[in-house]
């Protein structure tokens, strides 16, 4: 399966780009908005794992509703910080399948991208 990765951390885009490949996921990796949507455009991933803070929220929430104008389809996957509740409070949440907060298990995401996949 292919998972778009969008991140502005280029450490933690390159160590989750790892972890999805060495558990069998294609990983298409960006780190900014522009660059998410045209390599999603381009190889139309089942799924995206994106920071809601990309740098700034704004970004975040756009690129939400830009990855389901394209494929409406697509499993979207945030992870944030400890401050979970910021998306809460958004229209963009009912736009997502989940939210992994960062520093949480490696595992937890894993299971999240694999429970997608039928």
């Amino acid at each position: 399966m292919k998972v778009l990765l969008v991140d502005d951390d280029q450490d933690q885009l390159f160590v989750r780009g790892l972890l999805l490949r060495e558990n069998g996921f294609e990983a298409i990796e960006a780190n900014d908005l522009g660059s998410a949507v045209e390599k999603a455009a381009v190889h139309q991933p089942e799924c995206a794992v994106l920071d809601l803070r990309l740098p700034t929220e704004a970004a975040g929430l756009r690129l939400i509703r830009d990855l389901k104008a394209l494929n409406s389809a697509i499993h979207l996957f945030v992870l944030t910080g400890s401050r979970t509740a910021q998306l809460e409070k958004h229209p963009e949440k009912a736009l997502v399948d989940g939210v992994v907060v960062k520093g949480a298990p490696s595992a937890e995401l894993i299971q999240k991208l694999k429970a997608v996949v039928v």
